[in-house]
């Protein structure tokens, strides 16, 4: 009887112990990044009676642990703490309020890889994850970069400067050396998951990449893709007439080196879809209206090969990019300002790009209605020094309609910390908007603790009717990996 009883015990014992699967190897890995942050007149001088200034220290902490199971199955869970300094038991504006997220812990990534799936050529790579294509013109799961993804301890801080960034998804990669063919489906935003109202409320993304290096002795690499987006979020309520907002994005690429030391890349892209947009219609209903934008980059770097410089590591980069735009941003739907019937939308979605990160133009505009142009040159003057000196110029790519110089035009100019977190412009029929001058220093301590300063400088062009100020910036920067 007792010796039944033991067995039974131990039965129990063993029913009731969790499960964990067997592990081959654990990395832990992480950063910590510490900034000192200030801003100066980021309302370009619009504002009659304060001024956008900001004065503030920031850290930012990721922790990531990544478990092996077995030669093909890898899990990889990631933390991440961002917040401004002295915030702890205060807003932004320095009353005694809780700000949320400033002292969180929250989840950054969360995903499993499962290599040699059903067959050797695909990966599966399942959860919350980052990724990206080309150079993240149209898709990178850290755009938009000058938003900020969900609430995180800078949220009404500095909305640029964010580092949590991540999406849900899905993405199956085939592996056919030299043609590498990728396919993914994200859900960017559930909204009502539950039983009771709409549930085809959703925002989607899918899409799918193919890369192919040709084996030249130009090291050749074409990519084309298709991305699309579908946006259920007022379409799948109530809202009457309103169609889902979409975008069709197609797109080549291409990456060469015709000489030695120069990279000469080509992008372009259409996008194509349904515009909407609720109360713009011709009796304040809601309109859709077909989408045709287009967009295109082209970047050349060129490592000088002469040997008399050859220890500074020059390096000199040209890029040019231009979105289209449309003459009325006002409204998207039926009429522009003139009462011209508008058959199309033809200004540029930003998508999910994510470029420019840290500059003051980037922070300030969307990335549509433009040329940009930027000229950088870069050395390394010393050991573990690296210098770098731009110039941005910026033009609208397409005159915003606005007959009267004093009406208000809806151009829109974001702020990195504010609540509503945009400011409306008014703006004259010049196409210039300014340009910006950067510098960036980099000292390498130890091949893991990297020492910054970057400094720039926005000077509005003829396209703003009063703002008239040029917008500052200083970061410094201390960064450790481990």
């Amino acid at each position: 009887m007792r010796k039944t009883l033991l067995i039974a015990m131990l039965a129990v014992v063993l029913l009731a112990a969790p499960a964990f699967a067997s592990v081959q190897n654990i990395k832990l890995s992480g950063d910590i990044t510490s900034q000192y942050v200030v801003r100066d007149q980021f309302d370009l001088g619009s504002s009659v009676t304060n001024d956008y200034d900001q004065n503030f220290f920031l850290t930012q902490t990721r922790l990531n642990v990544a478990a092996d199971l077995t030669d093909n199955v890898q899990a990889v869970v990631g933390l991440i703490n961002e917040r401004a300094w002295g915030t702890e038991d205060e807003n932004i504006n320095g009353s005694a309020s809780s700000q949320v997220g400033n002292t969180d812990v929250q989840l950054n990534v969360a995903y499993v890889t499962l290599r040699e799936m059903l067959y050797s050529p695909l990966t599966v790579v399942v959860g919350r994850q980052n990724f990206k294509y080309g150079n993240s013109f149209i898709m990178d799961s850290a755009g938009t970069n000058n938003t900020i993804a969900g609430g995180t301890g800078l949220t009404g801080v500095a909305n640029d400067l964010t580092v949590r960034r991540a999406l849900d998804a899905v993405r199956l990669i085939f592996d056919y050396n030299p043609l590498t063919l990728e396919f993914f489906a994200s859900k960017v935003d559930s909204n009502n998951a539950g039983g009771f109202n709409p549930n085809s409320d959703d925002v989607d993304l899918y899409g799918a990449n193919a890369t192919y290096k040709l084996g030249d002795k130009w090291d050749t690499t074409a990519e084309g893709y298709l991305f699309i987006k579908h946006d259920n979020s007022a379409a799948g309520t109530t809202t009457t007439g309103l169609k889902a907002d979409s975008l069709y994005v197609p797109g080549l690429r291409a990456s060469t080196n015709p000489i030695k030391g120069l990279n000469v890349q080509g992008e372009i892209a259409w996008q194509k879809g349904n515009k909407a947009d609720v109360g713009v219609g011709a009796s304040g209903g809601n309109d859709n209206v077909a989408r045709d934008a287009i967009g295109g980059q082209f970047i050349a770097n060129y490592m000088l090969p002469f040997e008399q410089i050859a220890q500074y590591s020059p390096v000199v980069t040209g890029v040019y990019t231009y979105v289209s735009g449309d003459k009325d941003p006002n409204n998207p739907g039926v009429t522009s300002n003139k009462g011209e019937h508008q058959s199309d939308w033809k200004a540029w979605d930003p998508m999910f790009e994510n470029q420019a990160g840290g500059t003051i133009y980037n922070s300030l505009f969307d990335l549509s209605n433009v040329h940009i142009a930027l000229l950088s040159a870069q050395a390394k003057p010393m050991e573990d020094v690296t210098a770098k000196l731009s110039w941005t110029g910026i033009w609208l790519a397409r005159q915003i309609d606005t007959p009267d110089p004093n009406q208000v035009a809806n151009f829109t100019q974001r702020l990195p910390g504010t609540a509503a977190g945009t400011i409306t412009q008014k703006v004259t029929s010049n196409k210039s908007a300014g340009f910006e001058i950067d510098g960036d220093v980099t000292y390498d301590y130890t091949e893991d603790v990297q020492l910054g300063l970057s400094a720039g400088s926005f000077y509005p062009g003829d396209l703003f009717f009063i703002a008239d100020e040029a917008a500052h910036q200083v970061i410094g920067k201390a960064a450790v990996k481990f």
